[in-house]
């Protein structure tokens, strides 16, 4: 890299981060957080929120519609213990998250880590790329705890339920030993007071964040539990502190997608469920039943693609929609939901002919025309949406393992696939069977192991990949690294 991007003044926030005057909008922010989730009124707590979703309009950076090629190079490394299974940013990128098979989500400084606030060590920039030199600023990480149901009984040793003694019964102190034992059932139980401690079936207890997404300005953010709960949490005022738990699932929750109002969210799990939940009373709105294995991914369809003006000066974003909603299962299946008709069955994609049934991950074309699912056989599935038809099969190179992870970027022709060897880049528009060119280059970082999760952010100036075979099958190398996306004309 260029010795420029060693300043600070290279990776600085997006301007929706800043008020008008220059100044941050991160106390002003911070106040409306604690008001809108910790008011009694609102035990979620959501309307208030949205008043101060104020955002100035993103814009690609210049010529990233009309490239040929990019340059995604790694420079900076956030070091985990574990497999990294979830991750979610806010939309400027100030503040990215993840959630680790240890049971701890993460909070770190993106622009601190890419300006080399603090420098890898040589041990930890062994069996890097030589442009990762810089660490991951690690800012606060908590606990992701099962909170105890208060609604079930509190259960003993034994597993029974403990009674809770009424005003008509005996006081436990006035009885004498034998009368004890004989209600109590032995004499441990006698002996010890019915005013116990919570049993340890009743206890906080850590568990892997399955999956992970926070709202545009970190005002709140929610998290998979092993038991089937979503925890939903602060991550800018009272850090980590749980507010509610939405329970319904039986399952871990592998997948959370957040509506793009951020008034609700899609949350799907391994018991096969994909369910729709407002934020604003907690309630589900909506059951989406048709999946017959552990659910994979989320995601919403785009509806409008990312344009650029004629002299190139600027460029908007694409804008998701609520009304198509696509989910995938480890078997394959592909799902299209309406979710403006209840009542619909859903559209499927089977797994053409031939094709192992496994799908970790799958995306939309930026345009929202096509669909690239990633299979356990080192291939990628084009779909048309329109017509429900299955167009090709990209492969990659030999024995470069499962396809974990697909993500298009804005200009609708560069496809990111990541494998277990290697991440690559891929112009879908040069694809040809019949020439011996591969229209691919290998993106640097990741080598050896599954890519849990990629996130490109609305700019098109970062990328963010994490590794963890979110327990299903694959190596990992523990790691989360932080790309600078350059656009090559």
């Amino acid at each position: 890299m260029d010795s420029e991007h060693e300043s600070e003044d290279d990776f600085t926030q997006n301007d929706d981060n800043r008020s008008d005057d220059g100044s941050e909008r991160g106390g002003e922010m911070d106040d409306a957080a604690e008001g809108a989730i910790s008011s009694s009124a609102q035990p979620i707590g959501l309307e208030d929120a949205s008043a101060v979703r104020v955002h100035r309009p993103l814009t690609l950076q210049p010529h990233v519609l009309d490239c040929k090629t990019f340059d995604i190079m790694p420079l900076a490394l956030a070091v985990h213990p574990c497999n990294i299974y979830s991750l979610a940013a806010t939309k400027c990128m100030r503040w990215v998250f993840t959630g680790s098979e240890d049971g701890y989500v993460r909070k770190y400084d993106f622009f601190a880590s890419m300006n080399g606030k603090t420098m890898l060590t040589q041990g930890q920039r062994h069996g890097q790329v030589d442009s990762v030199t810089k660490a991951g600023i690690l800012t606060s990480y908590w606990e992701n705890e099962e909170q105890p149901n208060k609604s079930l009984p509190v259960l003993g040793e034994d597993g029974l339920p403990i009674a809770t003694p009424g005003p008509s019964e005996l006081n436990p102190n006035d009885m004498d030993i034998d009368v004890k034992v004989k209600r109590e059932g032995s004499l441990e139980r006698a002996l010890t007071p019915i005013a116990r401690a919570a049993s340890p079936s009743e206890e906080s207890k850590m568990s892997a964040v399955y999956s992970l997404d926070c709202h545009s300005e970190a005002i709140f953010a929610v998290s998979g539990l092993e038991s089937g709960a979503v925890n939903l949490w602060t991550p800018r005022h009272e850090e980590g502190t749980c507010h509610h738990v939405f329970r319904q699932h039986t399952g871990p929750v592998s997948a959370i997608k957040l509506t793009p109002d951020e008034e609700g969210f899609i949350s799907g799990s391994w018991d096969q469920s994909v369910l729709q939940w407002d934020l604003n009373n907690g309630a589900v709105v909506r059951n989406y039943t048709g999946h017959g294995s552990q659910i994979s991914s989320l995601s919403f369809q785009p509806t409008e693609a990312p344009t650029m003006s004629m002299d190139f000066s600027s460029s908007t974003t694409n804008v998701s929609n609520d009304a198509v909603l696509m989910s995938t299962s480890v078997d394959g299946m592909i799902c299209l939901w309406d979710r403006r008709d209840p009542t619909q069955l859903p559209r499927k994609l089977q797994p053409p002919e031939k094709v192992p049934p496994w799908c970790l991950s799958a995306c939309w074309s930026a345009d929202g025309k096509r669909i690239y699912c990633g299979r356990r056989n080192g291939t990628v599935d084009e779909w048309d949406f329109a017509e429900g038809r299955f167009i090709q099969s990209i492969k990659m190179p030999a024995n470069s393992g499962p396809v974990s992870y697909v993500k298009m970027l804005p200009n609708n022709k560069h496809l990111i696939c990541a494998s277990q060897d290697n991440i690559r880049l891929w112009n879908v528009t040069e694809l040809d069977s019949r020439s011996s060119l591969r229209p691919f280059q290998i993106i640097a970082g990741h080598h050896g192991g599954l890519i849990s999760s990629i996130h490109i952010d609305p700019t098109c100036k970062y990328m963010i990949t994490t590794s963890g075979n979110r327990e299903w099958e694959g190596p990992s190398t523990n790691g989360c690294l932080f790309y600078d996306i350059q656009p090559m004309l």
